[in-house]
């Protein structure tokens, strides 16, 4: 089967992986922003192309730019887990910067995750008036389960993940979700 292709996204190497990719179990609302917590863009695809992976995302951005779609865009991957939104994983296309959570992602790297969520909100024909809903980041919508933790008091509530905000110690986000938003609002108005 073709994969689908999203006019504008600017995929530099397709690397589709028939174990992260699933029919769809919801239609898509919006991109959900990740970084996929790698060190070097040699061991971040690597990793996705390693059959033991349980992780995947539809694009990888690496540190120069170059967008590495990871799986066919018309099906789902595993990268949200248990989220506010039922089925993320399919809800949200996932994007992610290689890059850890220590290190922002470079402005080659949010140059070419705003094109691609521009792409596809031009694609979905998704006005400017709902970048907001539209766009989020792994860390606003990933909760804790019974899986995840025994802390009854924790389930259902965000918390579980901090991509694509991280955790630096002067507080700088790896990734800044709001300029995304806002950048993509820019484009598309």
């Amino acid at each position: 089967m073709t994969p689908l292709v999203v006019p504008g996204v600017p995929v530099s190497e397709g690397r589709h992986s028939m174990v992260l990719e699933q029919p769809l179990t919801a239609p898509r609302a919006g991109v959900m922003v990740h970084y996929d917590d790698s060190s070097r863009d040699d061991w971040a695809v690597a990793c996705f192309s390693d059959p033991r992976c349980r992780n995947g995302y539809t694009w990888l951005v690496l540190d120069d730019g170059a967008v590495v779609e990871l799986a066919d865009p018309a099906k789902r991957t595993p990268h949200a887990g248990p989220c506010l939104t039922p089925n993320a994983n399919s809800a949200y296309y996932g994007i992610a910067a290689a890059t850890n959570g220590l290190v922002p992602a470079t402005a080659a790297q949010l140059g070419a995750i705003v094109t691609c969520v521009v792409a596809v909100a031009r694609f979905h024909q998704w006005p400017a008036a709902q970048v907001e809903q539209r766009i989020v980041g792994h860390d606003a919508q990933a909760i804790w389960t019974p899986r995840y933790t025994r802390v009854s008091a924790l389930w259902g509530k965000t918390g579980r993940k901090v991509d694509p905000t991280g955790r630096r110690p002067d507080h700088q986000p790896i990734i800044d979700v709001a300029q995304i938003r806002d950048r993509v609002r820019a484009e598309i108005s």
